[in-house]
């Protein structure tokens, strides 16, 4: 009986230690919030299988995004540079964005899947694009220009900062940024109103986040989402074994570990390149979860000889995992077409563009969340 006892004493000793409190961690060495939970299993496993070929075959594509029933692909062509198609059936619909030092061109190849921002105004489809080199802002009427098959695009802001290592419009006068300070060992978050820089507790904690002097401050990187719906913030770590969600009024936070120990900023310094872990490559937001692809390899061997096929993992918005999505190839980036519930991936390495059906998973979702509810 004692030794029962003593057993259940140490299991909830070791929940308490694995749970919210994170007073003793160094906010420097540590990139993480308040809350921090610690998730390393999934209540819903599904192996993908029976995977079909898109026929896309674009030479140069390294990114893509789904928006109701159109595609659009980004790639390294200096003259139309975004391809678009229709869903299911991928006609092309034109080629927009180009290279160039005009007010109206940009940069360099913008992804369609950070530092952009689609949404519905007025019944059509606009394209917010950041350009990083520039510092400004373009709105690309997505619809009209495929309407009339030329472009159709404004300058929105031309005063911006550069080289932004996240941004993010959240109202046509309000940006989520996130910039390199203090003698480039941190990457510092704020929000931009006409100018005014302001931030919450939150983002205050994770812009104490540091490396050494002298270090590579890609470390501290991050891609970074916000949810219009519920108004929070997704912040992937590229290279740390964890999820920052916070909202944009500052009253939720949430650190989501994927294993059982956060990893330690220094440590990571202490690595030759080759023996860091690349940990995610791609997130994605939806309306009831977002997803990010899980890589978890060696830098050394994810470039030269990958071994570990990753995995899909979806959170609920309060931070809770709901299901892993194991897959059979590699890919670098997802998105999901919920008209016809298929999941559509693609690699860089091998321009391979696959997509499977999704049906009876998306529907035990929503099954199993009628129920809960």
């Amino acid at each position: 009986m004692n030794k029962i006892i003593y057993t259940l004493v140490a299991t909830f000793a070791l929940l308490a230690l694995l749970s919210c409190n994170t007073d003793k961690l160094d906010n420097q060495t540590y990139m993480i919030l308040d809350s921090v939970e610690y998730v390393q299993e999934f209540p819903k496993e599904f192996v993908l299988q029976n995977k079909k070929d898109t026929g896309i075959d674009i030479v140069g594509v390294w990114d893509f995004v789904i928006q109701d029933s159109i595609m659009i692909l980004s790639t390294r062509k200096n003259n139309g540079n975004w391809k678009i198609f229709s869903l299911p059936e991928l006609h092309h619909l034109g080629d927009f964005l180009n290279i160039g030092d005009g007010p109206l061109e940009l940069s360099s190849s913008p992804s369609v899947s950070d530092k952009m921002k689609l949404t519905k105004e007025n019944g059509t489809l606009q394209a917010y694009i950041y350009d990083f080199e520039y510092g400004k802002l373009l709105k690309l009427d997505v619809y009209k220009s495929i309407q009339h098959k030329e472009l159709f695009i404004s300058l929105i802001n031309d005063s911006l900062p550069q080289y932004l290592f996240d941004f993010i419009v959240i109202d046509s006068n309000t940006y989520f940024c996130k910039e390199i300070g203090d003698m480039e060992t941190q990457q510092l978050r704020y929000i931009n109103n006409e100018g005014n820089r302001t931030m919450n507790y939150t983002m205050e904690k994770l812009n104490l986040s540091s490396v050494t002097s002298g270090m590579n401050y890609n470390i501290l990187s991050t891609m970074t989402k916000l949810s219009e719906q519920h108004k929070i913030i997704v912040e992937m770590h590229f290279g740390l074994n964890y999820i920052n969600l916070y909202s944009l009024d500052g009253l939720f936070e949430k650190t989501i570990c994927l294993e059982g120990k956060l990893d330690n900023i220094r440590l990571i310094e202490n690595l030759v390149w080759d023996e860091r872990i690349f940990r995610f490559s791609d997130i994605r937001v939806y309306d009831e979860f977002f997803g990010v692809l899980y890589i978890n390899e060696e830098e050394q061997i994810y470039q030269k000889s990958r071994k570990k096929l990753p995995s899909i993992l979806l959170f609920d918005w309060n931070g809770k995992p709901i299901v892993k999505l194991k897959l059979p190839n590699f890919i670098s980036s997802f998105d999901i077409d919920f008209i016809q519930n298929e999941l559509y991936t693609f690699d860089i390495q091998s321009d391979q563009f696959f997509k499977f059906d999704l049906s009876d998973i998306l529907t035990e979702l929503k099954s199993n969340k009628t129920r809960s509810n």
